[in-house]
């Protein structure tokens, strides 16, 4: 366009029926652009009419399939620079000329029509788009909005739903999806008719909002929840749940849905949001019930009972659309819990659909019946059980007879066990509170009783094994099982379930008759071959014996586990209950098992069946948790037991291992008829034979942790030999195939070294140290492997249980097998060096030695800590420290650290010798000299590091004069020669940490040794300004605020006040979690050798950097953290400058808001700093300071229209800490505040409160707007910090001396606050009675049972004088009685002079 346009060719080129308006003309779109970027174009209105333009040509050819102006960002582009560039001088206003045009050119059909086709194209494309849209959207949609129907919004509706998933995160699209979401529920509900709105949504819409709720939905969290409500909304409003109260419609839409498996919605991906839409839909009914359900007077009950009878008709509904499509167990999980949550279930009143409950449960046992079912769908099925339970137990009470057997058979799983340990804790709970335990417990028995019955291809050895590891033999419900018969049986089913022996010994009889059938049958098929030929066969001999055989093994399977439980109840029968009769039928009980295990046990010469030995186990396992081992049994029946436990293909595990817990016991008795030693060998013969099973494993653990008295007492020697090596034998990592309970054979290990009883016992003790000693001389092959295990195995034995003898042979054994090992590997690694490769089992061979050199050294490091090594000989202790500085060891941590300090013991020792020996003297000297004329400084070596150490040691605990002139020109001589490798370099980049320690170490020791050190003070400053520049890829702070602390005290002439800011700079800016603790160290350390003046100057330096406002929250709390650490290492002389800061810092968090408004974590720094100083340093707070500290703590306190997302509680306590110091050291400042006390106090009763549940969000910001910043109205603070504030009260009334810096003019008397602050008490209580009478909070009864004990000593303080007062003037009639309550308590408890 060469020429201008005019505003009326401008006007008809937009309006032409085409485009191009002609042939050689430019497309519409940019006539537009040129005359809007055109500034000279005089056309009125011209953002009117381009945009008028836009708006129609997209509503227009919205549904065009190619060129689609819609998808067009050339359209977008200039509607957001026109809507952008539209306000200026004499335009109208944007809403009255957009307004106008949204009123001709509907909106809705555009954003439907880009919805749906940003979903063919590409993602890169799409999201540039949607750049352009998201403005242009954000002023058109507010606009136009309240013009659109509700209906054209549920279309709307229905193109979020089907936006790209691959567009779905991005933000602009986020934000169209929920500005329209948010538009539809507004619109619908301000809607009045809404009853064609749940048929469309249902026919149109229901696939794709089913689809974009589910768990796998594309949609965003916030936009999911927002489409879920408005589908609930619009499904269950209420004119359609006048319609359908039970929402038939909706499941007759799922049901004629698509079920093909190509069809993207189906009713299978229906059914996993189906409990969301249960609870939803009771969620509705009880809105609307007074709608929906119009009660009369007296008929509410009525409307409850209704509204249950639709909820359970939704359920209903739910699993007649699941039956035909496989059951979905989590479904039906999350079904039954909302029916639990909701309470819709009632066992009365529900009617005939109720009856669906029961099905479900039907169900549930069928699946715990079939053997094959998957172990995810039991676990859901035993959840189905457990909620039908806390639903109501009756429903579940019917199946128990069939649910229990299963709950034996089932195969284990964690899963399985945890949900079958739910239901069985709520089967126990249920019992234990209606005090019917003996119907829990025979429902139990029936369990057991009825196993044989049920037919399986399983095995009864199979079965055995599951029942083992059942949750019903499980060691949690056992235990829960025996608590609750010690505690809620009566005494009449005491009596009763003492007769218990009756029923056991029908059991027993049952199984020898049917056990007895087998033997005949043998015995009867064995002269068979001399039959006749005349004589016909037996028509059916070889099958009946199996089919008995399996039947006597299910018997045996059933009597074991009824034994079981008959032993557990019958030995934690309630104590008080037990009458002597039931005391001897119990006793009776036992001698019983122990004649059937003798009748079924004794004179076997062949192998036992597998049924008489899992009886067997049972009977002796029966009388061992009855006090029967004490009686019965002749001396020759219990010897036949012993000849079962050395039968060797006799017996299995379990069998032994009761057979020898019985016998143990009874050897225990003085009238014993067997001897311990007898059981023992045998015991230990087992063991031998089967030391890699679990069997053995077993019978070794139950001797140490039960028996280990009774065998140090009366075992031979040679058989504590034997134990002894089984035990050690066993590798402290060694891991075996577990046994039931999870038992491996380091558990074993570990339970011997850490019992105090097996160290105490003598004959045992003696037989551990002859093991000990007697390994081999020579360290070749298994000799060196054996080697090893005895001093690993030292490593966790006491030293104090070795004798003088002992440790001295250990030492001198260790010293020679280093020297042998350490030759071993020189060799072996010069050998390496010379062919350059080795082979595969000589490397493991050299680590194998290393590691035996680690527990060696590590071994006696250990004796040298504890001072038994053998120092005294010197020329062995310099030949050694000589070995053990010759031996590089760099690539094992352990070994290296123990060498150095090794070394260090021994030179350490020669050193405090050399002033009474000179040979001593002349050692040390010798093992110095090698130390400088090693020529390995030059790297991290062990001589290095070792001098490194001792000069640490030699600053500590010694001085230059204390020595002789020998070793100070030795140790000059080191100096020397560590001085050029220690010597800084120029910085280019930040050295390592080891470089700066060892230029620290080497200050230290030239300041120590009183050697003039060379100028390099700018060094520690260079790395400091380096680290703050570079801090993230530093790790050296700790060593660098040393270097800097260090040339401070060795240095002479050093920019002093330079040192100590880069040292608080250093400090601050260091916020790796992993230094904190070793940069409190250094400073603590470094402040020690401060002058007044540096003190002073270090503590402006943090004053000012407090005040300013330059630092962000993080580097604030490193301030108030250094300033915390530095006035608790004040150097001696400091008091005044101490109390200066202290103040000047109290006025500062006071008055700057970013220190109260702030971080929690920098209000839980200042209370730090304030709780520390006057915890630790009482004497030094002033007059002036408390009232400070109660304006910080008052401010800290108050509340706040603004919350953290989580409560900390460390604020509570720190103010709790800081007013107990007060309290009880410095009585004297609080008495002239005591106002000021009283408020502060009531403030903490305050915080204590909790926001009642389900207020309205204008009451809860009554209550919210008065807690503190740092607590979250949903984490309320709990019983540890009542009781904390109960001790503060408490200690109000604790007498105690005030500490102070003056001398009292007279000697001082221990008092307390008591009489003081008795005029103020009343008000504290007062805001206790006012946080209990809130009715818009609560205070939960564990926490006023935690501040009783406090609010006591309130009531004491204030006595009744002042209780009468507050009555009168003070309380309403709701606090009255509050007060009442508490005082009537006060008085039970009150001490008034009697007993």
């Amino acid at each position: 366009m060469t020429t201008p346009l005019s505003a009326q060719s401008f006007v008809r080129l937009l309006k032409a029926p085409t485009d191009p308006p002609h042939p050689e003309s430019p497309p519409k779109i940019r006539i537009a652009f040129a005359a809007w970027d055109d500034a000279t174009t005089h056309i009125p209105n011209k953002h009117e009419l381009i945009a008028e333009f836009i708006l129609t040509r997209l509503l227009k050819d919205k549904s065009k399939t190619s060129d689609n102006p819609v998808v067009d960002a050339r359209y977008w582009s200039l509607l957001h620079k026109v809507l952008d560039g539209s306000v200026g001088a004499g335009a109208r206003g944007l809403k009255i000329w957009l307004g106008s045009l949204l009123n001709r050119t509907p909106l809705a059909p555009i954003i439907i029509s880009i919805l749906t086709l940003l979903r063919d194209l590409p993602v890169t494309k799409a999201e540039e788009l949607l750049v352009l849209v998201r403005p242009c959207f954000s002023v058109l949609w507010p606009l136009s909005v309240h013009k659109i129907g509700v209906e054209t919004l549920l279309e709307c509706l229905g193109a979020v739903l089907n936006v790209s998933a691959e567009l779905v995160e991005d933000e602009n699209l986020g934000g169209i999806c929920e500005a329209i979401v948010s538009s539809y529920r507004e619109a619908l509900g301000n809607t009045g008719n809404k009853k064609k709105l749940p048929a469309a949504f249902l026919q149109s819409h229901l696939s794709s909002w089913i689809r974009a709720i589910s768990s796998s939905s594309h949609l965003s969290p916030q936009l999911n929840k927002a489409v879920y409500a408005a589908g609930t909304e619009t499904l269950f409003s209420l004119d359609a749940l006048r319609a359908s109260p039970s929402s038939e419609s909706l499941f007759t839409a799922l049901s004629s849905s698509p079920s093909s498996p190509n069809s993207p919605f189906t009713i299978n991906s229906a059914i996993p949001v189906l409990p969301l839409l249960f609870s939803t839909h009771t969620h509705f009914l009880r809105r609307y019930r007074t709608s929906l359900f119009p009660a009369s007077q007296n008929k509410i009950q009525n409307r409850e009972n209704d509204m249950r009878m639709i909820s359970m008709s939704f359920f209903a509904s739910c699993l007649k659309l699941m039956a035909g499509k496989g059951p979905s167990w989590e479904a039906t999980v999350g079904l039954v819990s909302v029916i639990e949550s909701e309470r819709i279930y009632v066992s009365q009143g529900v009617g005939e659909v109720g009856a669906e409950v029961k099905v479900v449960r039907e169900d549930a046992v069928r699946v715990l019946e079939e053997e094959e079912a998957e172990e995810e769908v039991v676990h859901l099925a035993l959840d189905v059980l457990a909620a039908l339970g806390r639903i109501d137990y009756d429903l579940i009470e019917p199946v128990l007879g069939r649910v229990l057997p299963r709950l034996i058979l089932i195969r284990p799983s964690p899963s399985i066990h945890k949900s079958a340990n739910v239901l069985l804790n709520l089967l126990l709970d249920f019992h234990s509170k209606t005090r019917t335990l003996h119907t829990y417990s025979h429902a139990l028995f029936d369990a057991c009783a009825t196993l044989h019955s049920i037919r399986s291809l399983v095995s009864p050895q199979e079965f055995y094994s599951r029942g083992r590891t059942s949750s019903i033999l499980g060691h949690t419900h056992l235990s829960s099982l025996a608590q609750a018969f010690r505690t809620f049986l009566t005494p009449t089913q005491v009596k009763e379930g003492a007769q218990i022996t009756q029923t056991l010994k029908n059991t027993f009889e049952s199984y020898q008759k049917l056990s007895s059938i087998i033997k005949s049958s043998e015995m009867e098929d064995r002269p068979r071959k001399k039959r006749r030929k005349s004589e016909p066969a037996p028509s059916s001999a070889s099958p009946v014996p199996t089919q008995t055989m399996q039947e006597v093994d299910g018997h045996a399977l059933a009597l074991s586990l009824t034994l079981k439980f008959a032993a557990l109840f019958l030995s934690n029968l309630p104590s008080s209950f037990v009458t002597t009769e039931v005391r001897e039928a119990v006793l009776e009980a036992g001698v019983w098992a122990i004649d059937a295990t003798r009748s079924l046990l004794s004179n076997r010469t062949s192998k036992i069946p597998w049924a008489d030995q899992v009886t067997g186990a049972a009977l002796l396992r029966f009388a061992y948790y009855l006090p029967a081992w004490k009686r019965g049994g002749e001396q020759g029946d219990i010897r036949g037991l012993l000849e079962v436990a050395k039968m060797e293909e006799g017996a299995e595990g379990e069998l032994v291992l009761e057979i020898l817990r019985f016998l143990f016991a009874r050897s225990s008795r003085s009238d014993s008829d067997i001897e311990v030693e007898t059981v023992l060998d045998v015991a230990l013969t087992y063991i031998e034979a089967q030391v890699e099973s679990t069997g053995g494993l077993i019978v070794l653990y139950q001797i140490v942790e039960r028996w280990l008295d009774l065998v140090d007492a009366q075992g031979s020697k040679s058989s504590l030999d034997r134990l002894i090596k089984l035990i050690f034998s066993i590798s402290p990592t060694s891991t075996g195939r577990a046994d039931v309970q999870g038992l491996q054979p380091k558990d074993v290990f570990w339970g011997v070294l850490h019992n105090a009883q097996f160290w105490e016992m003598g004959n045992i003790r003696a037989s551990v140290l002859a093991y000990l000693t007697s390994s081999a001389n020579s360290l070749e092959g298994s000799a060196l492997d054996q080697f090893s295990s005895t001093y690993c195995l030292l490593l966790y034995v006491p030293p104090e249980y070795l004798t003088k003898q002992a440790r001295a042979e250990l030492v001198h054994r260790a010293m020679e097998g280093d020297v042998t090992i350490s030759s071993s590997l020189r060799a072996t690694t010069g050998e390496k060096t010379a062919k350059g490769k080795r082979k595969h089992d000589e490397g493991r061979d050299l680590e194998d030695m290393r590691q035996t050199l680690m527990y060696i050294r590590v071994f006696l490091q250990r004796m040298g800590k504890l001072g038994y090594l053998n120092t005294s000989d010197h020329e062995c202790a310099r030949d050694y420290t000589k070995h053990l500085m010759s031996m590089e060891v760099s690539d094992n941590a352990v070994l290296r650290e123990a060498t150095i300090n090794l070394a260090e013991l021994y030179i350490v020792a020669l050193l405090r010798a050399s002033d009474k020996d000179p040979s001593a003297s002349a050692a040390c000297a010798s093992i110095l000299c090698s130390l400088a004329q090693s020529g390995s400084f030059d790297k991290e070596s062990v001589p290095k590091l070792c001098v490194l150490q001792l000069v640490e040691r030699l600053r500590q605990d010694f001085s230059v004069s204390s020595l002789p002139d020998l070793i100070i020109t030795s140790i000059k001589g080191l100096h020397a020669a560590l001085t050029p490798v220690s010597h800084p370099n120029v910085i280019d980049t930040l050295p390592t940490s080891g470089t700066i320690k060892a230029w620290a170490s080497h200050l230290s020791f030239g300041h120590w040794l009183g050697v003039a050190a060379a100028s390099t003070s700018g060094y520690s400053q260079q790395l400091a300004v380096a680290f703050l520049r570079n801090r993230g890829k530093c790790k050296s702070s700790a060593e660098i605020l040393g270097l800097l602390f260090e040339e401070l005290r060795c240095l002479p002439n050093v920019d002093r006040g330079a040192h100590l800011d880069l040292a608080v700079g250093v400090f601050v800016f260091s916020t790796e979690a992993g230094y904190i603790k070793s940069l409190d160290e250094v400073i603590s350390s470094g402040c020690k050798h401060l002058s007044i003046d540096d003190f002073s100057h270090i503590l402006n330096t943090v004053y000012e950097a407090l005040e300013s406002t330059r630092f962000p929250p993080a580097q604030c709390v490193r301030l108030v953290h250094a300033a915390t650490i530095l006035l608790r290492d004040a150097p001696q002389g400091t008091l005044k400058v101490v109390q200066w800061f202290f103040s000047q810092c109290l006025n500062l968090f006071i008055g700057h808001a970013r220190f109260l408004a702030g971080s929690v974590d920098l209000k839980q720094a200042c209370l730090e700093f304030v709780a520390r100083q006057c915890s630790d340093r009482p004497a030094a707070l002033r007059p002036v300071d408390p009232g400070p500290i109660h304006a910080l703590l008052s401010k800290i306190l108050c509340g706040s229209p603004i919350h953290d997302s989580t409560t900390t509680p460390v604020v509570f306590h720190n103010s709790i800490t800081i007013l107990n110091a007060l309290v009880r050291l410095r009585r004297d400042l609080v008495v002239h505040i005591l106002p000021h006390l009283g408020m502060v106090l009531r403030q903490l009763v305050s915080c204590t409160r909790s926001l009642r549940p389900q207020l309205a969000a204008k009451q809860s910001r009554i209550v919210t707007d008065t807690l503190p910043s740092w607590i979250a109205p949903s984490e309320p603070l709990g019983v540890p910090e009542a009781r904390a504030l109960a001790r503060l009260f408490t200690s109000l009334t604790t007498k105690s001396v005030p500490r102070a810096h003056m001398q009292p003019s007279a000697e001082q008397k221990a008092e307390s606050l008591s009489k003081p602050f008795a005029k103020h008490a009343a008000y504290v209580v007062t805001a206790y009675i006012d946080a209990v009478n809130d009715p818009l909070c609560v205070m939960p009864a564990d926490v006023r049972r935690e501040l009783e004990p406090g609010l006591f000593s309130l009531c004491e303080i204030m006595g009744t004088h002042s209780r009468d007062a507050v009555m009168v003037s003070a309380l309403d009639a709701g606090g009255k009685s509050v007060m009442k309550a508490l005082w009537k308590e006060y008085e039970k408890q009150r001490y008034i002079g009697k007993g």
